[in-house]
């Protein structure tokens, strides 16, 4: 259904239900009761009329958005973020946050560039939340060093929003260095993060130590059995819900998973 059309369908329930509902309290009660009624209700009414403003409110001040999006004119949406959050100032998680996902959709990664910039210049606590996302950029064009520059910050501090793929990032570019962590991540939560781990230590496990050899083969038995069939599925549909870089990286997390089961 058209945004459009939700939005006028819900102000017509609302006015539709507030009539039949004030004329069948009149039907029911009688003239004089129903008056006595809705004198001691105006203010609940009032209240209720206040709400429906409001939520009007917002619809029509996002309304350019909720085109945007449901036409999916993703260049547009990315246009209109851009000057809500550089001209005017409207710089929040929500808006950066799509910023970010129309930008890798129509292949602009200068976009989320700008964007990392901007945040770390005006609002440097939004990187918890965002600076995984925002460093999609640098692992893309397989940056090494400003992988490690971007990730490693992120991976120390404990605030960091699935920070598991933060440390995933920067043992991937640290190379041999960054194994022992990689082990580690043999054991996180993200079913991503550990196949894609498991996939890098299996190709360079002659490089690995006998200790984190063990570690693998233990984890390895382990996820053949978790990630198979419909159980693995349901497993990394989950982990691309909960963040953008396994939905990124999926082609990799898949081709894992193959070499694996």
């Amino acid at each position: 259904m058209k945004f459009k059309s939700i939005f006028w369908l819900f102000n017509f329930v609302v006015v539709f239900a507030l009539l039949m509902f004030s004329a069948a309290s009149f039907l029911l009660f009688g003239r004089d009761y129903a008056g006595m009624y809705w004198s001691n209700m105006w203010v609940i009414l009032l209240l209720f009329l206040v709400l429906i403003a409001i939520l009007d409110f917002y619809f029509i001040h996002h309304w350019s958005l909720f085109t945007l999006l449901e036409k999916e004119d993703w260049p547009g949406l990315l246009a209109w973020l851009e000057t809500t959050i550089y001209a005017k100032g409207h710089l929040r998680r929500s808006y950066a946050s799509l910023l970010i996902n129309a930008a890798l959709t129509v292949s602009n990664l200068e976009a989320i560039r700008r964007l990392d910039a901007q945040v770390r210049e005006k609002k440097p606590s939004l990187l918890p939340s965002l600076g995984v996302a925002l460093g999609i950029p640098a692992l893309l064009s397989r940056d090494w060093k400003a992988v490690e520059e971007h990730f490693g910050p992120l991976a120390e501090d404990p605030k960091t929003k699935n920070r598991d793929w933060a440390r995933w990032c920067r043992a991937l570019a640290q190379g041999t260095e960054g194994y022992e962590e990689m082990a580690q991540l043999l054991n996180g939560n993200d079913a991503s993060v550990r196949l894609l781990a498991q996939d890098v230590l299996h190709n360079q496990s002659s490089e690995c130590s006998q200790a984190i050899q063990a570690q693998l083969t233990s984890a390895r038995t382990l996820m053949k059995a978790q990630l198979a069939g419909a159980h693995g599925d349901k497993l990394l549909a989950k982990s691309r819900e909960s963040h953008l870089l396994a939905v990124v990286l999926s082609s990799r997390v898949n081709q894992a998973r193959e070499a694996l089961c």
